[in-house]
C-alpha cells in the first residue's frame, strides 16, 4: 500500500476522524479534509467557510515534543519578522493558554495513542516538479535560501531543541537518520561504503562547522516538492527537518534532485542556484567545491532515512532495491569526487 486511498477504509477513517478532532479544537468547522501528503506523518488540505488550512499529523511515539514546538517557533519568527513565505503555525488556546501544536489521543491508534496536531495557515501558489523548473526558478530558490540564512537566524530560546545537523549530527551515534537500522538492515558491503563515505565526508563538514557565521538554522529538505511559486515570491513548506547545519548543506538537497532528475542541463541549473545565493549572501567561489561532498551527504542521509522508514506506507518495499543502487552511487563518488544519480527521488 503506498497510498492514503489504498489504506483500509477503518484506517483512513480512523485520520479523517482525528483531523476533524483537532479542527474542533481550533475552534474550526470544516467543511471538506483532503489528504495532502503521507510520508513520516499525515497532512491534510482542510477547508472552512472562512480560509483554508494545512493541517499535520504526527504520532507521538516518533516526534520529540520539544522538538516540534522549537521548529514552530522558528516558522513564527520567520514570519514575524521578516518577508519570506514559510507555514504560519496557527495559534490554538488549550489549558487556559495559547499552544502552536495540540496533543490529541485517540484510542484506535497503537500506545502511547497520541497525535500531535499542527495547523498552518494554506499558502496558495504553483507547485512544480524538478523536471519542470527553469533556470530563472532555481535562481529564486537560491535568493530564498541566502535570505533565509541571513534574515531568518533568531536567538533562540534557552528550551530551543533542534537536530544538529553537522557531521556528528548526520552520522554519528546521535544522527536523527537512523545509524543503528544502517547496521540491522543493510549487508556488510553495503556498510563499508557507507562507513567509508561518512569518513569521507568528517573533513569538509567539520572545516565548515568551524568557520564563523557559516552555520545557522537550515531548512536541510528543500525538494522541488517543499516549495510553492507565488506572484512575485516563492514559500518553502515542511520545515519538519530544520536544525542547525552548515549554511551551505542547505543547497545540497534541491542539487541533489536536480542530479537525478535534470542530467542534461544540470550545470547550468546549478550555476543558477549558486547566483541566486551568493546574490544574497556573497560567499567565497572556492566554496562551490564543497558542494559536491554535501551532495554526497544528502545521498547517505537519504538512506539512512528510507532504512528508518522501512515501515513507512510510501517507501515499503521499494527501499531494498534503493538502497543497494544509491550504495552503488556513492561508491562511484569514492572512486570519483562526483555523485551520479541514476535512482529515482521518493
Amino acid at each position: 500500500m503506498t497510498n492514503f486511498e489504498d489504506w483500509p477504509n477503518a484506517e483512513r477513517q480512523l485520520w479523517l476522524d482525528i483531523a476533524d478532532q483537532a479542527m474542533r479544537r481550533w475552534r474550526l468547522k470544516p467543511l471538506s479534509i483532503r489528504r495532502l501528503g503521507l510520508g513520516s506523518n499525515i497532512v491534510f488540505r482542510v477547508t472552512t467557510s472562512g480560509a483554508k488550512y494545512v493541517l499535520r499529523l504526527q504520532q507521538a511515539r516518533g516526534v520529540k515534543a520539544a522538538r516540534l514546538r522549537s521548529e514552530l517557533q522558528w516558522l513564527a519568527s520567520i514570519r514575524r519578522n521578516t518577508n519570506l513565505l514559510a507555514p504560519l503555525p496557527v495559534v490554538a488556546r488549550a489549558d487556559g493558554r495559547e499552544q502552536h501544536y495540540l496533543t490529541l489521543r485517540h484510542d484506535l491508534l497503537p500506545p502511547p495513542s497520541l497525535v500531535y496536531a499542527a495547523l498552518f495557515e494554506y499558502i496558495s501558489g504553483d507547485m512544480k516538479s524538478a523536471r519542470d523548473l527553469v533556470v530563472a526558478d532555481v535562481y529564486r530558490i537560491g535568493e530564498y535560501l541566502g535570505r533565509l540564512h541571513s534574515d531568518a537566524q533568531f536567538d533562540a530560546p534557552a528550551d530551543f531543541d533542534r537536530p544538529r545537523l553537522d557531521w556528528a549530527g548526520l552520522f554519528g551515534a546521535d544522527s536523527p537518520y537512523a545509524p543503528r537500522a544502517q547496521q540491522a538492515r543493510t549487508s556488510p558491503g553495503q556498510q563499508a561504503i557507507l562507513g567509508e563515505v561518512a569518513q569521507h565526508l568528517r573533513a569538509p563538514l567539520n572545516e565548515l562547522a568551524s568557520r564563523s557565521r557559516s552555520a545557522g538554522l537550515i531548512h536541510a529538505d528543500l525538494l522541488a516538492k517543499n516549495i510553492v511559486f507565488c506572484a512575485h515570491s516563492i514559500a518553502a513548506l515542511d520545515f519538519e527537518f530544520c536544525g542547525w547545519g552548515c549554511y551551505l548543506y542547505d543547497l545540497a538537497p534541491i542539487l541533489w534532485q536536480l542530479k537525478g532528475e535534470r542530467k542534461g542541463d544540470y550545470l547550468k541549473l546549478a550555476d543558477a542556484l549558486w547566483r541566486g545565493y551568493t546574490s544574497v549572501r556573497p560567499t567565497p567561489d572556492g566554496d562551490r567545491e564543497l558542494l559536491e561532498p554535501l551532495i554526497a551527504a544528502r545521498q547517505l542521509a537519504s538512506i539512512r532515512w528510507l532504512l528508518a522508514n522501512l515501515q513507512n506506507p510510501t517507501v515499503g518495499a521499494a527501499a531494498p532495491p534503493l538502497i543497494a543502487e544509491r550504495c552503488e552511487e556513492l561508491k562511484v563518488f569514492l572512486d570519483t569526487g562526483i555523485l551520479r544519480r541514476f535512482t529515482p527521488t521518493l
